[in-house]
């Protein structure tokens, strides 16, 4: 894979077009850090960091302390999704923030995630956390 890939920071502005194309979510999440995952030359994949929007949980894993040194994965796109390129990104991204960080991120099981990418990149499982809703204005 070395050789045919390369992970590279990347602008927030290279990024969004690719998250808000390709990610089920749609949204924009906050981006500390952004990086691409390249094929050729070819941006195939984004994985973004950013300050988690829970104070309880920035609280809840580090204390008061070290809340400040939290970063959640809050986004992870692929394009083609090709065996191996997420837990590539995912592991190439970590080792290149700089600094110590406590990283935690979500597997969306209504998605069908089971976050077999985390497991590969040995994130510790802590459990499901509460069901939250997502609210929509329907027109008319």
């Amino acid at each position: 894979m070395k050789e045919t890939y390369q992970v590279h920071h990347i602008a927030r502005s290279q990024c969004a077009w690719f998250i808000l194309e390709n990610h089920y979510a749609r949204r924009w999440p906050s981006i500390t850090y952004a990086f691409g995952i390249f094929r050729q030359g070819e941006l195939v994949g984004v994985v973004t960091y950013g300050t988690p929007p829970s104070a309880p949980l920035r609280r809840g894993v580090a204390g008061d302390h070290y809340k400040a040194k939290v970063l959640e994965l809050n986004r992870l796109s692929l394009r083609y999704n090709i065996k191996n390129e997420a837990s590539f990104l995912v592991s190439r991204s970590l080792k290149m923030i700089k600094g110590d960080w406590i990283v935690v991120s979500y597997a969306d099981t209504s998605q069908g995630h089971a976050g077999y990418i985390y497991q590969a990149c040995n994130f510790t499982y802590c459990g499901l956390s509460a069901k939250r809703t997502d609210w929509q204005v329907k027109g008319k």
